[in-house]
Parts: structure tokens; sequence; C-alpha cells
């Protein structure tokens, strides 16, 4: 008996994906993150920025007290890594067909620190955008992309499988 409850785990093991629960928490950090800098701006009555620095595979939340637009040195920021073997992709194909780019939609501005979303006082931002995480093996099945609505906050977690993106049911 306790041989085929051995065998049967083992044939159970390899069908179980941890990547994919790994880029869920990776694609909920994003979403949590862009939350942070939308209450952060209406707490503390200043444009925030969202900012993607895809290099380092992180996140910063920069307060912009002189609203230019831009992280200076000056300004206060915090910042959140993507867990391990996580990186922000760029999709073959993007949710909203937008070029495929790090983060899409027109709530993104350029800038020199990378892909930015601005947040202002009255908790809107600049607009709609799309954020894109994957995997540094390049598995398209572990591609996620965070929706996130300008006007009203909302953030949605969207999943990359059998070619085809599919809003999360949660």
């Amino acid at each position: 008996m306790l041989v085929l409850a051995a065998i049967m785990a083992a044939m159970a093991i390899p069908r179980i994906s941890f990547v994919r629960y790994r880029q869920d928490a990776n694609g909920r950090l994003v979403q949590s993150s862009l939350i942070r800098a939308q209450q952060t701006a209406i707490q503390k009555s200043t444009n925030v920025l969202f900012v993607i620095d895809y290099a380092a595979s992180r996140m910063r939340v920069v307060n912009d007290t002189n609203a230019n637009g831009a992280a200076d040195a000056a300004e206060y920021w915090s910042s959140w890594k993507l867990g391990d073997g996580a990186r922000f992709s760029i999709p073959a194909v993007t949710v909203d067909g937008a070029t495929a780019g790090y983060a899409t939609g027109p709530g993104i501005t350029t800038t020199a620190a990378g892909p930015t979303i601005t947040f202002y006082p009255n908790g809107s931002a600049s607009g709609d955008a799309f954020v894109y995480v994957g995997v540094t093996s390049g598995r398209s099945d572990a591609l996620r992309a965070i929706e996130f609505a300008g006007s009203t906050g909302r953030t949605r977690l969207w999943r990359y499988l059998n070619g085809a993106w599919r809003r999360d049911s949660l």
C-alpha cells in the first residue's frame, strides 16, 4: 500500500506548476505596488510616480514633490523587487493589442528611469496601462499581465495560457 501511494505521489508531483504560483504572486506584488502608489498620492497630497525598472526587475514608487514627472535624487522613494527568476517581460502579443513593451497603454510615459505611471492627489492616474511579468527562462505559460484602470485604480491579473490571454478569476 505504501509503495502504491509513493508511485501515485511521484506521478502527481511533475504536474504541479510552482512557476504558476510564483508568477501569480509576482503579479499580485505589482498590483499591490500600484495600489500603494495611488494611496500614497492621496495621503501625501502630491504626485506619485510608479516606475518600472526592468533592468533590476523592480518597481519604484517615487513621491514627485516638485511635480516635474521625473524621479529626482532628492525625492523620497521605495522599491519592491520581483521574486527570484521573475522579470519584466515584453510579450509577443499584448492584452490590449498595442506594440509590445514592458508596459503598454495610454497611461504609460517613458522617462529616463523607465516606463512610468503618474498618480495624482485626487486618486486618478495618467491613464490605463498593462504591465508584463515573465520569467528568465522565457516560458510563455509564465507570462502575466497586470491591467490598471487609470480612472478608478482597479487592477486585474491576466495569464497567458495556450496561446491566449485570459483574465484571472480572482
